[in-house]
């Protein structure tokens, strides 16, 4: 049979500690090598934030594996996945050239994010407070607002509304 080259990333439960976390990864991968896997990379991508929550959990340690084998392990992979309560997410992917495979991209840790939204908030990205009980808004945009001055169906020569409900026309001559 032919072998394909494979990725795994799984997160596993941010309340591990490091040495379970990383018995973890041990027992994926000797799971692995014990039906035949060639295992390829190994990259550990430690306790991270994740992108939105997962069972109530925000943060997960991420771990991304790289293997050559046939089909067939995978199944026992994935119900190790499926079973196995501290395995938050996982995701199997084939590839079909070895220089496709991806990586885990380095970003520094999480403690300056919260800094960097409170300078965002701080900048007036959104719409700043003037201080005169209004907000400054990012521009005009594509259409102009229509405020009480401008030339509109309530100010201009479209037809109004009297007093007695009925509609009364802006013309002159009929009066």
């Amino acid at each position: 049979m032919i072998k394909n080259l494979y990725e795994t990333v799984f997160v596993l439960h941010p309340e591990m500690t490091d040495e379970e976390a990383e018995a973890g990864i041990q027992n994926t991968v000797q799971l692995l090598e014990g039906k035949g896997v060639e295992i390829i990379r190994v990259d550990r991508g430690g306790k991270r934030r994740l992108a939105y929550v997962i069972r109530k959990q925000r943060y997960g340690y991420y771990t991304l594996i790289h293997f050559r084998t046939t089909p067939e392990p995978l199944l026992e992979l994935e119900r190790m996945y499926r079973l196995n309560e501290r395995v938050l997410r996982y995701l199997t992917v084939r590839f079909e050239k070895e220089e496709h495979l991806t990586g885990f991209t380095r970003v520094p840790d999480d403690d300056g994010r919260d800094d960097d939204r409170d300078d965002r908030r701080r900048s007036g990205r959104r719409g700043d407070f003037r201080g005169d009980g209004g907000f400054q808004g990012r521009g005009e945009g594509r259409y102009p607002r229509r405020g009480m001055s401008d030339d509109g169906p309530m100010h201009g020569d479209g037809p109004r509304f009297g007093g007695d409900g009925g509609l009364d026309d802006n013309d002159d001559d009929n009066d």
